[in-house]
């Protein structure tokens, strides 16, 4: 572990002396989750919102390191971890680990896989309560929408050919179909269309979602009405609300945090690293 930190850190420094961002529960500003991979390692990380940019108190809470043969040092380097998602209250983290659903606590202890309802379950994303998941998992050709808890038992299936699933604090679980963001119930029934777009991510009181579109990232009511862009960038990936909804992480070169009013005053936390570094999925710890 101490020397993957150490790695890790050494790459960051040298991009930073070479040259001059699912849905987010209420409460106070914590630490930002992302996926992070390179060369030589593969983890789920956390760091603060006032981050640098250099990597500086980056924490992983779980992760695999290569040696030079490239046989694992550590972990399980045959899992790419991803898809981040803390659960009310910020004491907990889902992610996607391989074929399974993985639960681990922020101090990096109480990991547990969770049995695996198909064959590549993924996406998890905690409800309200925390004590269930919605999640995509592969069934054939396609990925539908399920839900079920966390403490195991069975799953239930909400809806088809899905991707990028996100539970609101008003319980209505967003995803995309083909292009367009729709939104359901947990008990699943008719589908609300939101906007077209990708990538949504509920607002802390679940009354807006923010989403990535062409051109930038836009936020628009829970009903799809509102609809305006706040960010108007190249390659915006993933946008996260703060639990005090006052400020958006996304991805973009790196994690990058920006106001979410207006998408002012923008700060890259982390850099990418090519070929060595790249962070991504960013979720916002409520505390």
């Amino acid at each position: 572990m101490n020397r993957l930190a150490a790695l890790f850190l050494l790459t960051l420094a040298a991009l930073a002396s070479a040259t001059p961002a699912q849905a987010t529960f209420p409460g106070a500003n914590g630490r930002i989750a992302a996926a992070a991979e390179g060369d030589v390692f593969r983890a789920i990380i956390t760091l603060p919102a006032m981050g640098s940019g250099r990597g500086r108190n980056v924490r992983f809470l779980r992760d695999c390191q290569l040696t030079e043969s490239g046989e694992p040092d550590s972990g399980d380097c045959s899992i790419r971890y991803r898809s981040p998602s803390w659960a009310p209250g910020g004491r907990r983290l889902a992610f996607d680990s391989g074929a399974a659903i993985a639960l681990v606590n922020s101090d990096r202890s109480g990991y547990r896989a969770l049995s695996t309802v198909t064959s590549d379950d993924g996406e998890p994303a905690y409800a309200p309560g925390g004590s269930a998941l919605a999640f995509t998992g592969r069934v054939g050709s396609r990925r539908d929408l399920f839900v079920r808890g966390t403490a195991g038992g069975a799953a239930r299936s909400i809806a088809r050919r899905v991707a990028s699933p996100d539970w609101s604090r008003a319980n209505r679980i967003a995803f995309v179909r083909s292009g367009t963001i729709y939104s359901v119930t947990p008990r699943g029934g008719q589908l609300r269309r939101i906007a077209r777009g990708g990538a949504p991510s509920w607002s802390p009181s679940g009354r807006s979602i923010a989403f990535t579109r062409s051109g930038g990232i836009y936020v628009a009511r829970a009903n799809g009405t509102g609809l305006r862009r706040i960010l108007r960038c190249l390659g915006c990936r993933t946008p996260a609300f703060s639990p005090d909804g006052r400020m958006l992480v996304y991805k973009q070169n790196g994690l990058v945090v920006a106001r979410a009013a207006d998408g002012k005053r923008r700060r890259t936390i982390i850099e990418d690293v090519r070929g060595g570094f790249d962070a991504s999925e960013p979720s916002w710890q409520p505390r």
